[in-house]
């Protein structure tokens, strides 16, 4: 079981309460309508954690997902049933919206990869994606989950370049991260170990006081300067 796996496989148990999904479910979930019945697929979905969420506040959406590793795959198969997983090749013509969160830093091409989702949603639909920023940022934690790069706005808007996409809206999450990040960064260049891959047990007061704190921040995104995370949401031309 690789890092990248091994970090995600706990997150179900583990990470449900973590401030930082609490946090990134709140970013997305302003873009899934209450009370209204549609498809969301979920590609690169991890442990399923965006499922939870949904079943708990949107329960009127139905959660497709799409998982390339077999353990994790395996398991959202177990917990929302094989029915609802959809197969790297196909397109996704019933879905309203479609999510990246957190998978478009590990391809190698991500305008490539972006063109293929494209070709797989219908007009109208609308992408979420959530990615690492600022390659200032870069440390071994990163080089831990496999990823490729971190974001600023223009290579997140250079990802998109020549595909049939409409910004909706862009933006920075997580400023109150930063110095956590940088010290982070500091730790890659004085120890020649590789981070630890997996989120950190929090207090459950500290936990809850980072999720005030996020939440607060979180209403000025679009235009906050920068931030560990960003978030944009794309319609399909």
């Amino acid at each position: 079981m690789d890092a990248l796996e091994s970090h995600l496989a706990p997150q179900l148990d583990h990470s449900r309460d973590f401030f930082w999904h609490r946090l990134r479910w709140r970013a997305v979930r302003r873009h899934v309508p209450v009370g209204v019945s549609l498809m969301l697929v979920d590609v690169g979905a991890g442990a399923g954690l965006l499922g939870e969420y949904l079943a708990a506040e949107r329960p009127r959406v139905e959660y497709r997902f799409v998982e390339p590793i077999d353990s994790l795959r395996r398991g959202l198969e177990a917990r929302f049933g094989a029915q609802y997983g959809v197969g790297a090749g196909e397109p996704y013509p019933d879905a309203s919206i479609v999510t990246l969160l957190d998978v478009l830093e590990h391809q190698e091409d991500d305008n490539r990869f972006l063109r293929e989702i494209a070709g797989k949603m219908e007009r109208g639909g609308r992408l979420i994606l959530t990615v690492p920023a600022l390659p200032t940022l870069w440390s071994g934690w990163d080089e831990s989950l496999g990823h490729v790069k971190r974001y600023t706005r223009a290579t997140l808007e250079a990802a998109t370049s020549g595909l049939p996409f409409r910004r909706v809206e862009m933006g920075y999450l997580f400023p109150e991260m930063l110095l956590a990040a940088f010290v982070r960064r500091r730790r890659r260049a004085t120890d020649a170990a590789t981070d630890d891959a997996a989120f950190p047990d929090l207090p459950p007061p500290v936990n809850r006081a980072l999720y005030a704190i996020g939440s607060a921040t979180q209403v000025a995104r679009r235009v906050l300067p920068a931030g560990t995370s960003m978030f944009a949401v794309y319609e399909r031309r």
